[in-house]
């Protein structure tokens, strides 16, 4: 079908719902017991609305069913009933069918939804809200004629953390920056030009004076490119490639060649110094700079073990920084490891090297998160999948990587895989625990107060027609029990679709442990990729997997989010694969302070 008719059908069904949408009303006490009427979606809002790009509620009776719902609950009743919560549910005959919840206060702010695709009911969890009037919206979303039963109805919420949540439309706002390089002032480098085409999998991070830095990888052998911003991320400055001829880069010449450029990883240390590691085929190159990335000191056997695969960096303080990554063994099968190098001197040397899985005995590993170090007690945390990429473990050390244990915080279906990319794991200031992962449709949280003892059920992140898929999600955290987490959205049902428009959200809850947290959505970028999204690497078709495995953002010294993506649309595709973008948050709550 072509996208003209498409969208033609788009556009009848939607006049269809305009006659046949209809009006409900109902008033909510402590004792008026639930609301509940019937109604039949005869339209579809699918991806488009006339022609305009992706729909995005509120809309009005022509497109959906309106149900106008008045609260007049006693106060007093809520505080004799503090797990009360007010819910709006939408339940239908079948899983091909989907109608979506969406609710509004007096003054258009979105104060709950539901929009859960594969399902047979959908139901908005909206706390204890206020007296007044609201607008409730049914949204029909993948077929016409769908009958559906609707109640608003006051439900006991759990008192303990059990995988549900509550979801809004966000308002953060956010300005974004292309990052780029001086044009190359040879025609070729001693690589051609192989290498020059993209920048990836980046990361940013900022020192304790407010200097953001942000690399990027170009491939083996081409490096890792650095930019950095003195202004608050306002403005960036090309730092050259500290893994390569880097005053050269700097210049404009031999730009992509380096001892690097396959993963990278780069932190700050309280005293203001930066490293880097950057992947090559035998090991991985660790860099040091003692003056805010003027000048880097490298070595191209910085991790101690060869045959490194996916290496990432933490510190406790200014001289201890681990390294972790995964060893890929002597063997095709079964001689994987994750192991852990620890620097003494700030980064300049790992001379200590311990394993927290080995080769042939017990739990094997798969895809490798990233590592963190709590700063209150110097406790070690790194996440990763087993082999089979349906177990999620966590490894901790309370002993300054010397030895670890290992807990299995989530065991998925046999017929789910989890590995989509890599699990991220947070730390706030109060030492919880955070940890992110996807099974390729929704993306979810995890969260422990007692140091990994003990996680909770997992609840899903993304929620709304416009991210109803997500991929690739990471974790950052502030204070305790605020998170931001930003992944790539679509609309379609199918991340290998190529039909599938990808933008970024950002997911933020500022009551990620409670038992049922909050989060609010923001579409944070407009579309960046196109078509599929694959994670099988090498064998993935051409175009989806430009964006490689993922992209690390941060939390800046005012709470706000600043984070890094790669990009494919807005270059010129005969030079470029993928630029890199700085996304800042200039709106909405912080994740650190009131």
């Amino acid at each position: 079908m072509s996208k003209h008719l498409f969208r033609m059908l788009l556009s009848l069904a939607a006049l269809t719902s305009w006659c046949m949408a209809s009006s409900y009303s109902g008033t909510l006490t402590n004792l008026s017991g639930p609301l509940k009427w019937s109604g039949t979606e005869t339209g579809v809002i699918g991806e488009t609305q006339t022609g305009t790009g992706v729909f995005n509620p509120p809309c009005d009776a022509t497109l959906c069913d309106i149900y106008t719902l008045t609260v007049n609950i006693p106060a007093t009743w809520y505080a004799a009933n503090p797990y009360q919560s007010i819910h709006v549910q939408a339940n239908w005959a079948s899983s091909l069918n989907e109608v979506d919840v969406y609710v509004y206060d007096a003054a258009g702010n979105n104060v709950g939804m539901a929009t859960f695709p594969n399902g047979t009911t959908n139901d908005a969890d909206l706390g204890q809200l206020p007296n007044g009037v609201y607008t409730i919206q049914m949204v029909p979303t993948v077929m016409a004629n769908t009958a559906y039963n609707g109640q608003v109805y006051l439900a006991q919420e759990p008192t303990i953390a059990s995988g549900t949540a509550r979801y809004k439309q966000g308002k953060a706002t956010f300005t974004t920056t292309k990052l780029t390089r001086p044009q190359q002032t040879l025609s070729t480098t001693p690589l051609g030009t192989l290498f020059l085409d993209q920048d990836a999998e980046p990361r940013v991070v900022h020192d304790g004076v407010g200097n953001l830095y942000s690399v990027a990888i170009q491939g083996v052998p081409a490096g890792t490119d650095l930019w950095k911003s003195q202004d608050g991320g306002n403005t960036w400055n090309y730092g050259g490639q500290p893994d390569g001829p880097q005053a050269a880069a700097k210049g404009g010449y031999l730009i992509g060649v380096g001892a690097g450029g396959g993963d990278e990883d780069v932190i700050t240390l309280p005293n203001g110094n930066v490293v880097m590691t950057s992947l090559w085929l035998g090991s991985n190159t660790t860099c040091k700079s003692f003056d805010s990335a003027a000048t880097w000191v490298c070595n191209p056997n910085g991790s101690t073990l060869p045959a490194d695969d996916r290496q990432w960096l933490a510190n406790y303080g200014n001289n201890i920084v681990y390294i972790t990554s995964k060893q890929l063994g002597a063997d095709l099968n079964g001689t994987d490891s994750i192991y852990v190098a620890k620097s003494i001197d700030g980064g300049l040397t790992f001379p200590l090297v311990s394993q927290i899985t080995k080769p042939e005995v017990g739990l094997q590993p798969g895809d490798q998160g990233n590592i963190v170090v709590d700063q209150n007690n110097g406790s070690v945390y790194n996440v990763f999948f087993d082999s089979t990429g349906q177990q999620l473990y966590l490894a901790k050390s309370v002993d300054g990587g010397t030895t670890w244990m290992l807990k299995l915080v989530y065991q998925a279906s046999p017929t789910v895989s989890l590995v989509h990319v890599f699990p991220a794991v947070a730390l706030d200031k109060a030492g919880n625990l955070y940890i992110v992962f996807c099974d390729g449709v929704g993306s979810y949280l995890v969260t422990s107060t007692n140091g990994g003892a003990t996680w909770t059920t997992p609840v899903r992140i993304n929620s709304g027609l416009t991210n109803r898929t997500s991929m690739e999600p990471w974790v950052i955290a502030g204070d305790a029990g605020k998170i931001d987490i930003f992944y790539y959205g679509t609309t379609t049902g199918n991340f290998n679709s190529p039909d599938a428009d990808w933008r970024i959200f950002m997911a933020q809850s500022l009551n990620a442990l409670a038992p049922v947290p909050t989060f609010t959505i923001s579409q944070a970028t407009d579309v960046m990729h196109h078509g599929g999204i694959c994670n099988n690497g090498l064998a993935c078709q051409s175009g989806t997997r430009n964006l490689l495995e993922y992209f690390y953002p941060d939390t800046y010294i005012d709470g706000k989010a600043m984070a890094v993506y790669p990009d494919d649309l807005h270059v010129d595709p005969t030079t470029t694969i993928t630029n890199v973008w700085i996304l800042k948050q200039t709106g909405g709550s912080g994740l650190i302070g009131k």
